[in-house]
């Protein structure tokens, strides 16, 4: 893929194939933090060859006591984990509420979602344009300054800007479905819609994860982009030229 082809897209599909790229994990969208005000910090994470096998090694600040925790488990009788990654665990409270915990080393990777704010709702519908950046009756287009300012230094925060997940109709797998989106959020720019599914790039369906993988790597030869998803079952489309 062209350094420019892959800039331009990268920040408008990357949460799409983030479940791809990193181990198929749905990114859902939780708080992000040191795990200081929950009570508890990770000390280590002992990885394994099978992802789900992940070990955490949790120490509870009230008692000093250092854990072995896995999926599943529960850490100071409050936070059950839900994902044990290299970088961080996911919890979640009795009330549903859920965080992402990050090794200390790492905080750096998701800084910029804990400390950002969200700027002024933007309507994903009709048009929209700001400095760099211009969406018009299904168009996007974007200056090199403004794709490398998200290439360079927003993709952490664009990870926590809206939640991917694969959806199966009738056994089938038939796109990725965004949800949770951001109102300020480079796919609220972009016209992208909470529960709008992703369904093909460029006329190829995505009906696998091992199609999906296949359809990134034939963007390597695009000048052009169509990403076609559906809206309450609607057939929609954004259509991107690389220049």
């Amino acid at each position: 893929m062209t350094a420019h082809v892959e800039r331009f897209l990268l920040p408008i599909i990357f949460v799409l194939f983030a479940t791809i790229i990193e181990a198929q994990v749905i990114l859902e969208k939780a708080t992000a933090t040191s795990g200081q005000k929950l009570g508890f910090l990770i000390m280590g994470i002992i990885a394994q060859k099978t992802p789900i096998n992940n070990v955490a090694l949790v120490k509870v600040i009230s008692t000093g006591a250092v854990v072995a925790v896995k999926i599943g488990l529960i850490i100071d009788n409050k936070y059950k984990v839900t994902d044990v990654s290299e970088k961080y665990i996911r919890v979640v409270t009795r009330e549903s509420e859920k965080y992402l915990v990050y090794l200390d080393k790492f905080s750096s990777d998701f800084a910029s979602a804990v400390n950002r704010v969200q700027g002024p709702a933007v309507n994903p519908d009709g048009e929209y344009h700001e400095e760099g950046f211009e969406r018009k009756r299904g168009l996007v287009a974007m200056t090199g300054a403004f794709r490398d300012n998200l290439v360079k230094n927003e993709l952490s925060k664009i990870l926590m800007q809206a939640t991917a997940e694969p959806v199966v109709s009738g056994g089938q797998m038939i796109g990725f479905r965004l949800y949770q989106i951001d109102a300020d959020s480079i796919f609220s720019k972009a016209g992208i819609r909470d529960d709008d599914i992703i369904t093909s790039l460029n006329g190829i369906k995505l009906a696998s994860i091992a199609s999906a993988i296949s359809t990134l790597k034939s963007l390597k030869d695009s000048t052009s982009i169509e990403i076609e998803y559906k809206r309450a079952g609607v057939a929609k489309s954004i259509a991107i030229d690389v220049k």
